[in-house]
């Protein structure tokens, strides 16, 4: 039971979501319209449209969210030129950076709205900014900080009167005390805070949403804390927030699954899904069918179990912005195929959960703990420079006294009539001024213990950081020497340029991989004649097949495929003695099909790939494609021949796979090129899309005429300026082009 409590928890702190994320289709809608806007007449209305995509962007698509956040600040700034509107988008900018786990530019827009309205002495969106940085600090995982500016917003909160702040505030500050298993304080602020707010159901929801969730996460009563959740539900269907009754249908499906009710648990589940799946709201989606996976694990029903972990994996997958997901969905798997007696894929989830887990501590480590670091040593110059303030004015109060005692003494010497009254007098003084100085005196010394106590956690904190960052170090070092002679041994098995010298007039290669290791490769072989050698003639009875292969994914799985699918090309070709592209596909899909297991595993990984045999002598190709196509340039126009729908291995529904076959006339000159999908599917330009297929073919087409290695510089150079230094490269990307 401990150790399924554990799951849900964790499901629960991954609950961290408030917002709403419509379709693609309203998206895209939304876009539209502000394109259509002058945004130099109408400035308003555009604003009340980004506003409107930041809502549904800022969780599914949030490059998209932080371009149309930026377009805000630059209207605000330069048409509207309101300041108060400026720091209103920075606020939601700095939001957006903390979700994606950007923790440096989150604290960066933080402060500055902080700073803002401390200058400003604007008392609420102050007190906000400060409730700002307590959630940053509470997503690192540093109470201490968290928790002071919770009470020092909260503090400005109940000076101006504002329920909400003050609300917000208790709410945070009862969730640390819970976490530092202070139980009793939580709930004495919780059920003060409720008694204060009753009547206004939005804090009403809120108040009781966060009780129910302390008496489960503390497991001191969980009758009480589903009692709670569903009295947040009666609250949220009045308000109409239909995200925050998604989260409490799944809060309340955990502690069903706990009380072993296993049925109501699933109606829960369903009612939470039928809201997220309406909404296209991926990241509750994968959320969803990691518990329904947990309830299966509960009834031992593990097949069904590895089934919705997988498919909260395939919803994830590919997305870093999930990272929660995908460490619940990891290590249950692990724990699924240990129970099964596959521990080769036992261990394979248990080093992809402890690689997460430790890339996701590493982005805390890189952009969170610097920035407090330097936080820290901010505060601590800027208490120095007002120490050193405090001793100048104490060394300028000290001159201040010895020139009244030396007028004093030309008093003395001048109006000897006056010298008990003027003793009396600056006597007097003088004990006053000693007085006050004991004072000041003592007020530096307690600031200088705080400072040292403060600067002997700061360096505890960076030795341990330095050590961590050591560790790291020594760990990417091993990683990454493997990997680089990994690579050596990859691209010594690629065809040498020689081989494409001896068949083709001209040709061309542009092969870049996403990593260092890649999950592409192109692919030569001849095809010997059968006839006697008396009869042969090199040039003309010598045919030549010709592939490029993406893989399912990059970096390292997708070099253990690429390695896989080119020893499988060459036993079909050169031992198996098969040349024609369609059937070469359906013995290449039958064979990964077989290797990886995929009827008995379910394994989809499989290739996409274009694969073609040049007959020079008949002067034709045939072309065969699993859903990558081929395009050849003859008589100055562009032509495109698409391939099958289906890939290579992967999901086989269909009783029998079958790859069509192409036939080409090449009496003409004609340039050929075979791509992966690299390119067409690179995002940059000054709106973040991908680039796409029609322009990836005019690019082609544009250059076909310059020699091989100029396409490849012509090639190279879009890349770059398409992606710029906004975008990395998203995938690998090959592409071979051969002229005859």
């Amino acid at each position: 039971m401990k150790k399924m409590r554990n799951k849900i928890l964790y499901l629960i702190l991954a609950l961290s979501c408030n917002f709403l994320s419509n379709s693609q289709n309203i998206t895209d809608s939304l876009i539209e319209q502000y394109k259509k806007i002058n945004i130099e007449k109408d400035p308003q209305t555009a604003l009340n449209l980004i506003n409107q995509i930041y809502l549904y962007t800022n969780q599914n698509s949030p490059l998209v969210s932080l371009e149309y956040l930026a377009r805000a600040i630059k209207i605000s700034d330069n048409i509207l030129k309101d300041t108060s509107k400026r720091y209103y988008w920075l606020e939601k900018l700095a939001y957006s950076y903390l979700f994606i786990g950007k923790y440096d530019q989150a604290m960066r827009y933080f402060v500055t709205n902080k700073n803002y309205y401390e200058k400003t002495k604007d008392s609420l969106n102050y007190a906000f900014s400060l409730y700002n940085m307590g959630k940053l600090y509470q997503s690192l995982e540093v109470s201490k900080l968290a928790s002071e500016q919770y009470k020092e917003a909260k503090k400005i909160f109940e000076r101006i009167n504002s329920i909400e702040g003050i609300t917000l505030c208790n709410i945070e500050i009862a969730s640390l005390y819970s976490a530092e298993y202070q139980s009793d304080s939580a709930f004495i602020i919780l059920y003060s805070t409720l008694k204060s707010v009753l009547g206004n159901k939005k804090l009403e929801a809120k108040v009781m949403n966060r009780l129910g969730e302390i008496y489960f996460s503390s497991n001191i009563n969980v009758d009480s804390a589903l009692f709670f959740y569903k009295k947040a539900i009666d609250l949220y269907k009045k308000l109409d927030n239909i995200t925050e009754l998604g989260n409490c249908y799944i809060t309340i499906s955990s502690i069903l699954i706990e009380l072993q009710k296993y049925e109501e648990a699933k109606s829960y589940l369903e009612n939470a899904l039928k809201i997220f799946e309406k909404y296209q709201y991926k990241q509750k989606i994968s959320q969803i069918f990691n518990f329904y996976g947990i309830l299966n694990l509960e009834q031992k029903n593990y097949k069904q179990a590895e089934i919705n972990f997988l498919k909260s994996l395939e919803i994830s997958n590919g997305d870093d912005f999930y990272k929660e997901q995908k460490l619940v969905a990891y290590k249950n798997l692990s724990e699924i195929y240990e129970i099964f007696g596959n521990l080769k894929k036992s261990n394979e989830y248990l080093k992809l959960y402890n690689e997460t887990q430790e890339m996701f501590f590493q982005q805390k480590a890189k952009t969170g703990f610097a920035e407090i670091i330097l936080t820290f040593q901010n505060e601590d110059k800027l208490k120095k420079i007002e120490l050193l303030k405090k001793e100048s004015n104490l060394q300028e109060q000290k001159l201040k006294n010895q020139r009244v005692q030396v007028f004093a003494s030309a008093l003395i010497s001048l109006l000897m009539i006056l010298l008990g009254l003027v003793l009396f007098y600056y006597l007097r003084k003088q004990k006053n001024i000693n007085k006050i100085l004991q004072e000041q005196n003592h007020q530096i010394y307690l600031q200088k213990k705080e400072i040292e106590s403060q600067s002997k956690i700061l360096e505890k904190a960076t030795r341990d950081l330095l050590r961590q960052k050591d560790e790291l170090q020594e760990k990417t070092h091993k990683l990454t020497s493997s990997i680089t002679y990994a690579s050596r041994i990859q691209k010594a098995m690629l065809p040498r340029e020689e081989v494409f010298k001896k068949y083709f007039d001209d040709y061309m290669i542009f092969y870049k991989p996403k990593e260092t290791v890649s999950g592409d490769f192109y692919w030569i072989s001849e095809i010997k004649s059968t006839k006697p050698s008396l009869f042969v003639d090199d040039e003309y009875d010598t045919k030549v097949l010709v592939a490029v292969v993406d893989c399912t994914g990059h970096g390292v799985p997708g070099a253990f495929m690429s390695m896989l699918g080119e020893a499988f090309l060459n036993q079909i070709v050169n031992i198996l003695k098969i040349y024609e592209t369609d059937k070469i596909l359906y013995e290449l899909h039958k064979s990964i099909r077989k290797a990886l297991q995929q009827e008995e595993t379910e394994n989809n990984d499989g290739m996409d790939l274009a694969i073609c045999m040049v007959d020079k002598k008949q002067r034709i190709i045939e072309f065969s494609g699993a859903k990558n196509p081929i395009v050849y340039i003859q008589n100055d126009k562009i032509y495109k021949i698409n391939g099958s729908l289906l890939p290579v291995g992967g999901l086989q529904k269909e009783k029998v796979r079958i790859f069509e076959k192409s036939t080409i006339d090449v009496t003409a000159e004609t340039y050929v090129y075979m791509f992966s999908d690299g390119f067409q599917d690179q995002f940059g330009g000054q709106y973040g899309r991908k680039y796409m297929a029609e322009p990836f073919r005019n690019l082609l087409y544009k250059n076909y005429k310059l020699p091989g290695q100029q396409q490849v510089i012509a090639i190279y150079n879009e890349l770059e300026s398409w992606k710029g230094k906004k975008y990395s490269q998203m995938d690998d990307i090959t592409i071979i082009g051969f002229k005859i």
